[in-house]
């Protein structure tokens, strides 16, 4: 063979192999790194929206002399009717993400919303759900509810930017009021709960049908939760833990309430077979009820959440994210955490309590607003 034959000569079949598998070896290590850094830039900007929505609970407060509540009524929008126990009007059904719309760029949305409440209109916005002769499709009723807003999304919830599957179309919802360690009135007024065994204070920062101010929270805005996260529901599977609700989870109450039995619905990384589940968590970024757009440090993040009721009736509502190892929360002083899905919670067994030390540990401090409590974890 020529000198000229030779540098003409190509790769052999053994060698053109070698080298796929060398490529091939490279792309697998750097595939992980990649989706890594990928999720890394994902975390970052969800910690960035938990501080802008700490800075627009300062805002409003500054502006109102007050927090803004889990749950109210906004505008000419009517009290929710199944709200008048006792004789008591107690709240509307509009959440604290409603409120806050002016203070994180979003006053054209919130105007919207108001103008759809307002008396003259037909249809007429009532509450979160829907109204007098209001559809149920509020793309073609109410079009401002089915706003899609940058500032409550978390972009590792990668079905989060999609309408809401129940059914309205509307915005969802990844971050979460902090309730407090409280289960069993957490969705309703103080007033409205008839059973003395039952009646517990809010113990959260955001609470239901009031307004409380900043000096309420006697435990330190810096040990203080407001917000943390959630997976929203999109038709995952029946046993999958995130985004799921457990629904007639009627043995968390028996004269008091606790998360026991919550927390023994979960069997690994799923739910116990057969469990019966709900969709509800994030589906409409303006439902304050709390199944919709709360939370409570009673079970550790990324614990099942469990439902007394059917759908979004009191209970066990959990902080859930797809962060490795655990969630995302901002503090009432606006500086925000990363809690370890292993953080100390106490004995989930434990019954809630309406004044003094959480029993549910470092987590249950981070919730209470008055319960003696400094954070040391």
């Amino acid at each position: 063979m020529t000198s000229q034959q030779r540098a003409f000569k190509g790769f052999t079949l053994v060698e053109l192999l070698v080298v796929i598998a060398i490529i091939g070896i490279l792309i697998g290590l750097l595939l992980p790194a990649v989706q890594a850094a990928r999720e890394a830039a994902r975390r970052m900007q969800c910690t960035n929206n938990l501080k802008q929505l700490g800075l627009a609970v300062q805002n409003y407060h500054d502006a109102n002399n007050a927090l803004p509540a889990a749950r109210s009524k906004v505008g000419a929008c009517e009290l929710w009717s199944a709200e008048t126990k006792n004789g008591t009007l107690a709240a509307g059904s509009f959440g604290a993400a409603v409120h806050l719309l002016p203070y994180v760029e979003q006053s054209a949305v919130y105007e919207a919303v108001k103008s759809y409440c307002d008396a003259s209109k037909s249809p007429r916005l009532q509450y979160a759900w829907g109204g007098n002769g209001l559809d149920a499709n509020f793309k073609n009723s109410c079009p401002a509810m089915c706003a899609v807003i940058d500032a409550f999304i978390c972009p590792s919830d990668g079905n989060a930017t999609q309408l809401s599957t129940d059914g309205h179309n509307t915005g969802r919802l990844n971050y979460m009021t902090s309730r407090g360690d409280s289960l069993w009135n957490n969705n309703r007024h103080v007033n409205d709960e008839s059973s003395a065994a039952a009646k517990t204070a809010h113990r959260g920062v955001f609470h239901v049908g009031a307004f409380p101010n900043m000096s309420a929270v006697t435990d330190g805005t810096s040990n203080t939760i407001a917000w943390s996260e959630t997976v929203t529901y999109s038709g995952q599977s029946g046993l999958q833990i995130k985004g799921n609700v457990v629904s007639q989870l009627k043995s968390m109450y028996n004269g008091n309430s606790n998360a026991g039995q919550c927390l023994a619905k979960k069997n690994g990384t799923e739910l116990v077979a057969g469990t019966s589940t709900v969709g509800w968590r994030g589906q409409r970024w303006a439902d304050g009820r709390v199944m919709p757009s709360g939370f409570v440090t009673v079970l550790p993040p990324n614990s099942p959440s469990c439902s007394y009721a059917n759908d979004d009736g009191w209970g066990a509502a959990s902080a859930q994210s797809n962060h490795s190892g655990g969630v995302n929360a901002a503090m009432l002083d606006g500086s925000v955490r990363f809690i370890s899905e292993t953080i100390d919670a106490g004995n989930a067994s434990n019954n809630c309590v309406s004044s003094g030390k959480s029993p549910y540990g470092v987590w249950g401090a981070m919730g209470s607003i008055n319960g003696g409590e400094t954070v040391t974890q």
